[in-house]
């Protein structure tokens, strides 16, 4: 059993993924500082430490709800992806990299969070 969040591979994906998508934000133009670029950064960062947070609380159903909202941010990074797709014509090189971490991610996510689910 795992101990500790920082050895769930998952977890490491998902700090990979922030990182990429702070390359993301830092490229777009000013106009987005406040507003799509702040908004990747959040929900990105969201995900590794919901699962972070998640891991360390007593019971199966508490950790499993803060894997939920994990799930709830990688959808809402891949949302604000496509919308600086269409208004910024992102890197497609670029982009589908961080569209194949956020399928892996959301993949482990919801494995994880079915076996959280199973009865003990």
């Amino acid at each position: 059993m795992i101990e500790n969040y920082k050895d769930l591979l998952v977890w490491q994906k998902a700090v990979s993924m922030a990182r990429e998508a702070y390359s993301v934000a830092s490229g777009l133009p000013e106009i987005e500082r406040f507003g799509l670029a702040n908004q990747l950064r959040r929900a990105a960062v969201s995900v590794s430490i919901n699962i972070a947070e998640g891991k360390q609380r007593t019971s199966r159903k508490e950790y499993a709800r803060f894997i939920e909202i994990a799930i709830g941010s990688v959808n809402e990074v891949e949302a604000i992806l496509t919308l600086i797709g269409e208004l910024y014509k992102l890197n497609p090189t670029v982009n589908d990299g961080l569209s194949a971490d956020i399928v892996t991610i959301r993949k482990m996510l919801f494995g994880l969070r079915n076996r959280l689910r199973e009865t003990p």
